[in-house]
């Protein structure tokens, strides 16, 4: 597709109960990436793989929230955190 998918296009698309049906692949294919995408998102990652910074967008910026407190996730991108390493 040469423009991105809306979020909630791609949840049509993904929609069991609505059995779109599609002359091409190309839209289901590109949910199906967005979709695994955001479950990426949700599984937990170290920080300190490489250095301190967030595994996936890179920033050190937006894993401490107020008080110093670690967030679950990173501000920046969303990246579920794990500290336990």
């Amino acid at each position: 597709m040469s423009e991105k998918m809306s979020a909630e296009r791609a949840a049509e698309i993904l929609d069991l109960e609505r059995a779109e049906r599609f002359t091409s692949m190309e839209p289901v294919t590109e949910a199906c990436r967005m979709g695994r995408d955001a479950l990426l998102l949700r599984i937990p990652r170290s920080p300190y793989k490489n250095g301190f910074s967030c595994p996936n967008c890179g920033s050190s910026d937006y894993l401490y929230g107020y008080f110093d407190k670690p967030n679950k996730c990173c501000g920046n991108c969303g990246q579920a955190i794990l500290w336990e390493d």
